[in-house]
């Protein structure tokens, strides 16, 4: 049999195609119709089975998944389906009562964690379908899942990933972006993310009014519009941190770079305003949203540059490339004493 790593992303989706069959029997599913949606790092395919009235998402894991996470990530989509109106894909136990499947198959390295969660319904906008009306939307979505986050605990044995001020002073900005760049000014621009986000954090405490179970992921191709109703998809990167950089990473995406010729001013405005109307925005809020960008752009730039996968594609390569500038001019071009 041919190495996993030499073959094609057809061969590998083959693979998973069986793979995914397999897990499909442990959720009493076995003959459900299966249609691939996406490989990246995980692996979806869409799950319809009109006889039992069943409509979900199969999500074949990462290698290097952890159980304790995505048993986080289940409890907190069950949590927030039970106390809110939000539309989250909740998960659907397996014929045994487990949150998950664990399966092997032939072909694919190592066992894969499979997880089956409820279809949210709707389609993620391209640029001109982004609507002010929608994104107000999304702005109040992600305000009601803080609002949510402030009451909400984890099992005592689920302690959540902390993504605060400790953390990133104890770790190294350069860990995988070493590996990419090479050139001491952008190396230094990833450094000057990290201070600024550090100092940030401390400015702004742990009170459970800034900061708690986040999504950490919350832009437009992780929430989707049914009419104008918001749903949203991918809790994986649930997290401890901070609600502004959720907001921030939300923002983010309303770009020239993301939108093209589409206006981003009015849609930013209204995200802000949505989220205002159930949760307040602090004062100088410009600058803390300047700075969490900045954090999300080192996040992006430290995961893409250590996923042989991300690197395959020229179009993840470009933007790579791009990352230190967007930090320059997020920071403004000040020193990192400066914040």
């Amino acid at each position: 049999m041919v190495d996993f790593d030499d073959l094609t992303d057809e061969e590998r989706i083959e693979r998973f195609g069986r793979l995914a069959e397999r897990a499909l029997g442990r959720f009493g599913l076995r003959g459900a119709t299966l249609t691939h949606r996406s490989y990246m790092e995980n692996v979806l395919y869409e799950v319809t089975d009109d006889r039992r009235a069943v409509h979900a998402s199969l999500r074949i894991c990462r290698p290097g998944w952890e159980a304790d996470a995505l048993k986080r990530e289940i409890c907190w989509l069950g949590a927030l389906s039970r106390d809110t109106d939000l539309r989250v894909p909740v998960s659907i136990p397996t014929r045994d009562g487990e949150p998950f499947a664990v399966v092997e198959s032939p072909g694919i390295p190592g066992p894969r964690a499979c997880v089956l969660l409820q279809w949210v319904d709707g389609a993620y906008a391209a640029p001109g379908e982004l609507t002010p009306s929608r994104l107000r939307n999304a702005g109040r979505f992600l305000a009601t899942l803080h609002e949510h986050a402030g009451t909400f605990r984890l099992p005592a044995d689920l302690a959540v990933e902390r993504f605060d001020a400790d953390a990133l002073e104890a770790g190294d900005p350069r860990t995988n972006v070493g590996t990419y760049f090479d050139d001491e000014v952008d190396l230094e621009a990833f450094d000057d993310a990290i201070v600024a986000a550090v100092a940030l954090m401390r400015e702004l405490g742990e009170d459970e009014a800034v900061a708690g179970i986040i999504h950490g992921d919350f832009h437009q191709r992780n929430y989707v519009f049914d009419g104008e109703s918001v749903g949203a998809l991918d809790f994986e990167t649930m997290r401890w941190g901070y609600y502004l950089y959720d907001l921030a990473t939300t923002l983010s995406y309303l770009v020239p770079e993301f939108l093209g010729s589409v206006d981003a001013d009015p849609l930013r405005e209204a995200v802000l305003a949505g989220y205002a109307e159930v949760r307040g925005l602090p004062t100088g809020i410009d600058r803390m949203l300047r700075v969490f960008s900045a954090y999300r752009v080192w996040i992006m730039a430290d995961w893409s540059s250590g996923s042989p996968r991300m690197l395959e594609h020229d179009w993840a390569r470009r933007r790579l490339d791009a990352m230190p500038a967007q930090i320059r001019d997020l920071l403004g071009g000040f020193a990192s004493d400066r914040f």
